[in-house]
């Protein structure tokens, strides 16, 4: 069914959605203002997805001027200032780590000889080297390269595990202190991250890692941008040539190793060292960029948002098999969001005038974990006091097959019947999910978690998505034009709506949309991060409905500081503890709630036994 054939019936949309006051009953001029609102569409887009705004990350100069531009849109249009400096609403977010010359050992700082590894924090530090063998702890092999803390030096490891032949093949006994016991073989042992994090809890001021002599040929792991897995301490890929001046007789004690001897009969190195690890990891400016449109009554407020920010020159958050460095221009993530709220904004500025004020919330740092929608919601809590409604585009732009995912709608209770009646004549085919997750981490969930009612608009996932190949020309100016005029009459129902009382949203089912993007651990705690939190500790903004955090108790706005014997002062101390426990240990936690610390036994689970 297409678009200008339904547009007959949408009489206020169809009105709104024109430039001139012509009635909408004329095909003709339908017609011609139905292709010039595709075309400006595609004009945003083409502009914010453009090279030169080098994939618009936030905490770059490139993310702020991508603000800038959307501020002086948001002035074009007539709309009111609403940030703390004009329209702009500022904030810091993690700048890209970058990787400086000058990491070194004992002054060898040749890039072939000494490289940093994608988790080292930046440091200098100096002390006794330890040789510390594979750098493994494997209950289940009856392996310990541990045998003593190693508190106040530098751990030196290789890289690989053991042949599958050495180590004693143990039983996995229940205990009923929920110990860990981790499968036969070697697992993830071999997992570099878990070698760097267990010889930081074993006492080491900073990890050396060097490659197996066998492999001593090959050039150092470069440092991948990818990975956001930080150790909070220097790392360093070490070449052979440096690992055997280090530790004497290198090649002989690891092949005593890989014939079974234990690692106390290896030598001791003769040296100390000097570690730099020249890696920088800053914070650095973003901003929200807010425009107001006054309505009939100021009391209320209808947020209508999408995030602008996208993942730059990639690296974390990327998808590109391929690697490296390049351009992540967010055509649709989150440009088609971004030119979809604008071009609604400008048919809503048209007249007539809204039910109720409308905010225009052009969101940075939603890829770095929603910072910006959250940072609004704590700072601006008059706004937020007014807020009855919130309408999230996050991806809108592959609409071409007129179909699009539709989460959220269980959160009011007119929502579902208005986009049943509205889908059909806009010529969308929607998928509607009373659920407001399923989509992993989108600015919705920021009005969610507060009990605001927020309905989100997704077009689909596809071969693009977090890629490079994600550009202007794959851009769907028709389809997203049709998500306009459906966000614009929708934008009105909730405007002139007095009450919108919440409702709380039901749990996601394996069969809602966009289901497939979500992702997971093997071992299910079932926290809800606070990602914008900079203290120790893992704050949590709630926990997920059924998870074993729910059922031990704990609750949005504790601290987690400790999961079973491991110390949690980041986000990757709890990455590193749920790639260390697995589904049925009992773990001990500590957390601190109200200034005092208690503890809860919680059993690990996976996300099937939901």
């Amino acid at each position: 069914m297409s678009f200008v054939a339904n547009l007959p019936r949408l009489s206020l949309l169809a009105l709104a959605l024109a430039s001139s006051c012509a009635s909408p009953r004329n095909p003709d001029i339908v017609a011609t203002e139905a292709e010039l609102t595709a075309r400006r569409l595609a004009a945003d887009v083409e502009w914010l997805a453009a090279d030169e705004q080098e994939g618009r990350r936030a905490g770059t100069e490139a993310g702020l001027r991508a603000g800038d531009w959307i501020a002086q849109r948001m002035a074009e249009l007539g709309l009111e200032p609403r940030g703390t400096q004009g329209y702009l609403q500022s904030f810091e977010v993690p700048k890209p780590v970058e990787v400086r010359p000058g990491s070194g050992v004992n002054g060898v700082t040749d890039p072939a000889k000494v490289a940093p590894m994608s988790c080292a924090t930046a440091g200098e530090v100096a002390g006794e080297v330890a040789w510390c063998g594979y750098g493994i702890v494997n209950a289940s092999k009856g392996w310990n390269d541990f045998p003593e803390r190693i508190d106040g030096k530098l751990a030196l490891i290789v890289r690989g595990t053991p042949p599958d032949s050495v180590g004693t093949q143990l039983e996995a006994a229940a205990e009923s202190s929920g110990a860990v016991h981790e499968s036969a073989g070697w697992g993830n042992s071999g997992s570099l991250f878990l070698k760097v994090m267990t010889a930081k809890r074993q006492g080491a001021l900073a990890v050396l890692v060097a490659p197996h002599p066998s492999q001593q040929s090959e050039p150092l792991p470069p440092f991948d941008l990818g990975r956001a897995a930080q150790s909070v301490l220097p790392a360093l890929y070490i070449s052979h040539e440096l690992a055997a001046a280090l530790v004497p007789g290198y090649d002989a004690a690891i092949a005593a190793i890989d014939a079974g001897a234990p690692l106390t009969e290896a030598p001791r190195p003769a040296a100390s060292a000097r570690v730099v690890a020249n890696v920088v990891r800053e914070r650095g400016p973003a901003t929200n960029v807010l425009g107001l449109l006054r309505g009939m009554d100021s009391s209320r407020c209808v947020v209508l948002g999408a995030h602008y920010d996208h993942l730059g020159y990639g690296g974390e958050g990327s998808l590109d098999p391929r690697g490296g460095v390049q351009i992540h221009n967010g055509a649709d993530d989150n440009a088609s969001g971004t030119a979809v709220v604008l071009e609604v904004a400008r048919a809503l500025a048209a007249g007539p005038k809204p039910g109720c004020d409308v905010l225009f919330a052009l969101w940075s740092g939603e890829e770095l974990g929603l910072l910006g929608s959250e940072h609004w919601a704590k700072v601006s809590t008059d706004e937020l006091g007014r807020v009855v409604a919130n309408l999230n585009l996050d991806m809108v732009g592959r609409a071409g097959d007129g179909k699009l995912a539709v989460l959220g709608a269980g959160s009011a209770q007119p929502f579902a019947a208005w986009l049943a009646e509205l889908g059909p004549q806009v010529g969308l085919e929607l998928d509607v999910s009373l659920s407001g997750q399923g989509v992993g981490g989108s600015d919705h969930q920021t009005f969610l978690k507060r009990k605001r009612p927020a309905v989100h608009f997704f077009s689909g996932l596809h071969s693009d998505y977090h890629k490079p190949s994600d550009d202007a020309e794959r851009f769907e100016a028709e389809g997203a034009a049709k998500v306009a005029a459906l966000a614009l009459e929708l934008t009105r129902r909730m405007a002139a709506t007095p009450k919108l009382a919440w409702v709380e949203p039901p749990s996601p089912t394996s069969t809602q949309p966009g289901q497939a993007r979500a992702g997971g651990f093997r071992v299910w705690f079932g926290t809800v991060p606070e990602y914008a939190h900079d203290g120790k500790g893992l704050l949590l903004s709630g926990t997920s409905p059924g998870s074993p955090a729910e059922k031990a108790g704990m609750l949005a706005g504790d601290v987690l500081v400790r999961v079973g014997d491991i110390e949690i002062e980041t986000i990757q101390d709890f990455v590193y503890a749920l790639q260390t426990y697995k589904p049925g240990d009992v773990v001990l936690a500590r957390f601190l709630r109200d200034g005092k610390v208690e503890e809860v036994r919680v059993t690990l689970a996976t996300r099937e036994a939901q």
